[in-house]
Protein backbone atom coordinates (compact mmCIF):
# COMPACT_ATOMS: atom_id res chain seq x y z
CA UNK A 1 0.00 0.00 0.00
CA UNK A 2 2.85 2.46 1.08
CA UNK A 3 5.50 2.88 -1.93
CA UNK A 4 9.24 2.47 -0.90
CA UNK A 5 9.76 5.59 -2.12
CA UNK A 6 7.00 7.37 0.35
CA UNK A 7 8.49 5.72 3.48
CA UNK A 8 11.82 6.72 2.50
CA UNK A 9 10.67 10.69 2.02
CA UNK A 10 8.66 10.08 5.62
CA UNK A 11 11.58 8.36 7.33
CA UNK A 12 13.98 11.08 9.52
CA UNK A 13 17.63 10.82 8.48
CA UNK A 14 19.95 10.57 10.68
CA UNK A 15 20.49 13.64 12.71
CA UNK A 16 16.72 15.29 12.25
CA UNK A 17 15.14 15.96 15.06
CA UNK A 18 12.49 13.49 15.49
CA UNK A 19 10.07 15.83 17.45
CA UNK A 20 9.71 18.15 14.96
CA UNK A 21 9.21 15.08 12.19
CA UNK A 22 5.97 13.94 13.98
CA UNK A 23 5.02 17.19 14.31
CA UNK A 24 5.82 17.73 10.71
CA UNK A 25 3.76 14.00 9.93
CA UNK A 26 0.16 16.01 12.28
CA UNK A 27 0.41 18.80 10.58
CA UNK A 28 0.57 17.54 7.28
CA UNK A 29 -2.84 15.27 7.91
CA UNK A 30 -4.56 18.53 8.86
CA UNK A 31 -3.52 20.17 5.99
CA UNK A 32 -3.79 17.40 3.17
CA UNK A 33 -7.27 16.93 1.58
CA UNK A 34 -5.90 13.52 -0.26
CA UNK A 35 -7.47 10.34 1.65
CA UNK A 36 -4.44 8.34 0.77
CA UNK A 37 -1.75 10.87 2.00
CA UNK A 38 -3.79 10.92 5.32
CA UNK A 39 -3.68 7.07 5.66
CA UNK A 40 -0.33 6.66 5.08
CA UNK A 41 0.42 9.61 7.44
CA UNK A 42 -1.65 7.41 10.06
CA UNK A 43 0.02 4.57 9.30
CA UNK A 44 3.49 6.34 10.15
CA UNK A 45 2.42 7.90 12.88
CA UNK A 46 0.42 4.51 13.98
CA UNK A 47 4.34 2.73 13.90
CA UNK A 48 5.78 5.88 15.70
CA UNK A 49 3.69 5.10 18.59
CA UNK A 50 5.00 1.57 18.91
CA UNK A 51 8.69 2.81 20.07
CA UNK A 52 8.20 4.47 24.17
CA UNK A 53 11.07 6.85 22.73
CA UNK A 54 8.70 8.57 20.69
CA UNK A 55 6.02 9.04 23.20
CA UNK A 56 6.78 12.35 24.56
CA UNK A 57 6.72 13.79 20.39
CA UNK A 58 3.65 12.21 19.59
CA UNK A 59 1.73 13.28 23.54
CA UNK A 60 3.61 16.99 22.17
CA UNK A 61 2.07 16.79 19.09
CA UNK A 62 -1.64 15.95 19.71
CA UNK A 63 -1.12 12.64 18.03
CA UNK A 64 -3.27 11.03 20.91
CA UNK A 65 -5.95 13.78 19.74
CA UNK A 66 -5.78 12.46 16.02
CA UNK A 67 -5.44 8.92 16.85
CA UNK A 68 -9.05 9.77 18.54
CA UNK A 69 -10.43 11.40 15.74
CA UNK A 70 -9.71 8.57 13.40
CA UNK A 71 -12.32 6.37 15.41
CA UNK A 72 -14.62 8.81 14.39
CA UNK A 73 -14.09 8.88 10.24
CA UNK A 74 -16.09 6.43 8.19
CA UNK A 75 -12.57 4.90 6.79
CA UNK A 76 -11.71 1.40 7.78
CA UNK A 77 -7.92 2.88 7.23
CA UNK A 78 -8.42 5.81 9.28
CA UNK A 79 -9.98 3.46 11.91
CA UNK A 80 -7.40 0.92 11.64
CA UNK A 81 -4.50 3.31 12.25
CA UNK A 82 -6.32 5.42 14.97
CA UNK A 83 -7.01 2.48 17.25
CA UNK A 84 -3.32 1.09 16.29
CA UNK A 85 -1.72 4.39 17.75
CA UNK A 86 -3.72 3.86 20.79
CA UNK A 87 -3.20 0.40 21.56
CA UNK A 88 0.74 1.03 21.13
CA UNK A 89 0.57 3.85 23.29
CA UNK A 90 -2.07 3.60 25.68
CA UNK A 91 0.99 2.05 28.43
CA UNK A 92 2.01 5.19 28.98
CA UNK A 93 0.78 7.00 32.20
CA UNK A 94 -0.37 9.95 30.53
CA UNK A 95 -1.63 8.78 27.44
CA UNK A 96 -3.95 6.15 29.58
CA UNK A 97 -5.44 9.24 31.27
CA UNK A 98 -6.17 10.13 28.59
CA UNK A 99 -7.68 7.32 26.99
CA UNK A 100 -9.72 7.38 30.05
CA UNK A 101 -11.65 10.28 29.38
CA UNK A 102 -15.43 10.00 28.77
CA UNK A 103 -15.35 11.65 25.20
CA UNK A 104 -12.66 9.47 24.53
CA UNK A 105 -13.94 6.28 25.82
CA UNK A 106 -16.92 7.15 24.21
CA UNK A 107 -14.91 7.03 20.56
CA UNK A 108 -13.73 3.83 21.34
CA UNK A 109 -17.05 2.38 22.24
CA UNK A 110 -18.98 4.05 19.88
CA UNK A 111 -16.79 1.95 17.16
CA UNK A 112 -16.38 -1.21 18.99
CA UNK A 113 -20.16 -1.57 18.75
CA UNK A 114 -20.86 -0.83 15.33
CA UNK A 115 -17.37 -2.22 13.18
CA UNK A 116 -17.82 -5.76 11.82
CA UNK A 117 -13.76 -5.53 10.91
CA UNK A 118 -12.22 -8.11 12.72
CA UNK A 119 -8.83 -6.13 13.50
CA UNK A 120 -10.27 -3.40 14.18
CA UNK A 121 -12.04 -5.41 17.32
CA UNK A 122 -9.18 -7.13 17.85
CA UNK A 123 -7.41 -4.00 18.68
CA UNK A 124 -10.06 -2.96 20.69
CA UNK A 125 -10.04 -5.46 22.66
CA UNK A 126 -6.25 -5.00 23.47
CA UNK A 127 -6.83 -1.67 24.46
CA UNK A 128 -9.47 -2.67 26.40
CA UNK A 129 -7.66 -5.51 28.36
CA UNK A 130 -4.43 -3.09 28.95
CA UNK A 131 -6.63 0.04 30.38
CA UNK A 132 -8.31 -2.37 32.64
CA UNK A 133 -4.66 -3.86 33.66
CA UNK A 134 -3.36 -0.88 34.28
CA UNK A 135 -6.25 0.74 35.97
CA UNK A 136 -6.09 2.35 39.85
CA UNK A 137 -8.15 -0.28 42.79
CA UNK A 138 -11.02 1.87 43.10
CA UNK A 139 -11.99 2.89 39.54
CA UNK A 140 -15.26 1.42 38.21
CA UNK A 141 -14.58 -1.27 35.05
CA UNK A 142 -17.86 -0.87 33.80
CA UNK A 143 -17.22 2.19 32.38
CA UNK A 144 -14.86 0.92 30.08
CA UNK A 145 -16.06 -3.41 29.86
CA UNK A 146 -19.67 -1.93 29.32
CA UNK A 147 -22.54 -4.24 29.39
CA UNK A 148 -22.98 -3.51 25.41
CA UNK A 149 -19.40 -4.74 24.96
CA UNK A 150 -19.99 -7.92 27.01
CA UNK A 151 -23.28 -8.23 24.46
CA UNK A 152 -20.76 -8.02 21.54
CA UNK A 153 -18.31 -10.25 22.41
CA UNK A 154 -20.59 -13.03 23.89
CA UNK A 155 -22.83 -12.66 20.31
CA UNK A 156 -19.20 -12.98 18.38
CA UNK A 157 -17.72 -16.08 20.52
CA UNK A 158 -21.46 -17.71 20.06
CA UNK A 159 -21.08 -17.05 16.32
CA UNK A 160 -17.79 -18.50 16.09
CA UNK A 161 -18.81 -21.43 18.22
CA UNK A 162 -22.23 -22.03 16.31
CA UNK A 163 -23.14 -21.87 12.09
CA UNK A 164 -25.82 -19.01 12.32
CA UNK A 165 -28.49 -18.05 9.95
CA UNK A 166 -30.07 -14.57 9.99
CA UNK A 167 -32.98 -13.05 8.37
CA UNK A 168 -34.77 -9.75 9.04
CA UNK A 169 -38.39 -9.96 8.38
CA UNK A 170 -41.14 -7.14 8.43
CA UNK A 171 -44.93 -7.99 9.43
CA UNK A 172 -47.73 -6.54 7.27
CA UNK A 173 -51.51 -5.76 8.28
CA UNK A 174 -52.02 -8.11 4.80
CA UNK A 175 -50.17 -10.82 5.76
CA UNK A 176 -51.75 -10.90 9.43
CA UNK A 177 -55.23 -10.86 7.40
CA UNK A 178 -54.13 -13.61 5.11
CA UNK A 179 -53.05 -15.56 8.22
CA UNK A 180 -56.47 -14.49 10.10
CA UNK A 181 -58.51 -15.95 7.62
CA UNK A 182 -56.55 -19.01 6.84
CA UNK A 183 -56.74 -20.53 10.70
CA UNK A 184 -59.81 -18.33 11.54
CA UNK A 185 -58.19 -16.47 14.43
CA UNK A 186 -60.17 -12.95 14.35
CA UNK A 187 -58.78 -11.54 17.51
CA UNK A 188 -58.93 -7.71 17.24
CA UNK A 189 -55.56 -7.27 18.49
CA UNK A 190 -54.68 -8.63 14.71
CA UNK A 191 -57.00 -6.42 12.88
CA UNK A 192 -56.51 -3.01 11.69
CA UNK A 193 -59.47 -1.68 14.09
CA UNK A 194 -56.90 -1.04 16.63
CA UNK A 195 -54.32 1.32 16.30
CA UNK A 196 -51.33 -0.18 14.52
CA UNK A 197 -48.62 0.62 17.40
CA UNK A 198 -51.40 -1.35 19.53
CA UNK A 199 -51.65 -4.18 16.67
CA UNK A 200 -49.85 -7.78 17.43
CA UNK A 201 -48.32 -10.64 14.99
CA UNK A 202 -50.08 -14.08 15.72
CA UNK A 203 -47.77 -15.86 18.09
CA UNK A 204 -48.20 -18.86 15.76
CA UNK A 205 -47.54 -16.98 12.69
CA UNK A 206 -44.21 -15.76 14.44
CA UNK A 207 -43.97 -19.27 14.66
CA UNK A 208 -44.56 -20.48 11.32
CA UNK A 209 -41.81 -18.07 9.54
CA UNK A 210 -39.44 -19.46 12.24
CA UNK A 211 -40.20 -22.96 10.72
CA UNK A 212 -40.21 -21.86 7.24
CA UNK A 213 -36.37 -20.48 7.95
CA UNK A 214 -35.47 -24.07 9.18
CA UNK A 215 -37.22 -26.09 6.70
CA UNK A 216 -36.10 -24.46 3.52
CA UNK A 217 -32.71 -22.31 4.59
CA UNK A 218 -30.96 -23.63 7.51
CA UNK A 219 -30.52 -26.36 8.22
CA UNK A 220 -32.53 -26.78 5.47
CA UNK A 221 -34.71 -29.34 2.88
CA UNK A 222 -35.41 -32.65 4.66
CA UNK A 223 -35.41 -31.01 8.29
CA UNK A 224 -38.15 -32.59 10.46
CA UNK A 225 -39.13 -30.67 13.68
CA UNK A 226 -39.50 -33.16 16.55
CA UNK A 227 -39.88 -31.14 19.34
CA UNK A 228 -40.17 -27.43 20.32
CA UNK A 229 -39.99 -25.19 23.34
CA UNK A 230 -40.37 -21.66 23.18
CA UNK A 231 -41.57 -18.34 25.15
CA UNK A 232 -43.19 -15.14 23.81
CA UNK A 233 -41.34 -12.55 26.08
CA UNK A 234 -42.90 -9.68 24.68
CA UNK A 235 -45.57 -8.62 21.73
CA UNK A 236 -44.38 -8.86 18.21
CA UNK A 237 -44.62 -5.69 16.50
CA UNK A 238 -46.19 -5.05 12.24
CA UNK A 239 -44.33 -2.76 10.07
CA UNK A 240 -41.42 -3.18 12.52
CA UNK A 241 -38.32 -4.64 11.66
CA UNK A 242 -37.88 -8.24 13.06
CA UNK A 243 -34.26 -9.88 13.21
CA UNK A 244 -34.74 -14.01 13.44
CA UNK A 245 -31.21 -15.81 14.17
CA UNK A 246 -31.79 -19.54 14.33
CA UNK A 247 -28.01 -21.50 15.68
CA UNK A 248 -27.19 -24.68 14.89
CA UNK A 249 -25.86 -26.23 17.80
CA UNK A 250 -25.82 -29.83 17.53
CA UNK A 251 -24.81 -31.46 13.91
CA UNK A 252 -25.98 -35.04 14.44
CA UNK A 253 -29.17 -37.17 12.87
CA UNK A 254 -30.93 -35.49 15.70
CA UNK A 255 -29.91 -32.18 16.07
CA UNK A 256 -30.68 -29.00 18.24
CA UNK A 257 -31.08 -25.48 17.48
CA UNK A 258 -31.82 -22.37 19.33
CA UNK A 259 -33.45 -19.13 17.73
CA UNK A 260 -34.65 -15.67 18.88
CA UNK A 261 -36.84 -12.82 17.50
CA UNK A 262 -35.71 -9.68 18.42
CA UNK A 263 -37.59 -6.32 17.54
CA UNK A 264 -35.87 -2.61 18.80
CA UNK A 265 -33.05 -4.57 20.14
CA UNK A 266 -35.35 -6.79 22.44
CA UNK A 267 -35.66 -10.47 22.37
CA UNK A 268 -39.79 -10.86 21.58
CA UNK A 269 -39.60 -14.65 21.18
CA UNK A 270 -37.01 -17.35 21.57
CA UNK A 271 -36.81 -21.40 22.11
CA UNK A 272 -35.13 -24.41 20.72
CA UNK A 273 -36.07 -27.38 18.74
CA UNK A 274 -35.01 -31.20 17.83
CA UNK A 275 -34.54 -31.91 14.41
CA UNK A 276 -34.71 -34.86 12.30
CA UNK A 277 -32.22 -34.27 10.06
CA UNK A 278 -32.72 -36.84 6.84
CA UNK A 279 -30.72 -37.91 3.96
CA UNK A 280 -32.20 -34.74 1.81
CA UNK A 281 -29.98 -32.36 3.54
CA UNK A 282 -26.60 -33.78 2.64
Amino acid sequence: MYSHAYLKRKTPEPGVNRQEFIEHLVEEFYTTTNIEAQEQVSANLANFAYDPINWDYLKSAEALKLFVELLQTSNENLQIFGIAGLCNICLDKESHYFLLQKSHLNSIQTLFAKTGNLEIILNILTLIYQLLTSLDADYDKTVILTIEILKKINKNTTSARYPEVKVIKRFTQNELDQFSQLTGDKNIVHSSSVPIEQRRVHGAFLNAIVAGIIGTQFPGPGTIVLEQRFAFLRPCLIETDTEIYIRLLKARKISLVTYECIQNQQVIFQGEAKLLLTGINK
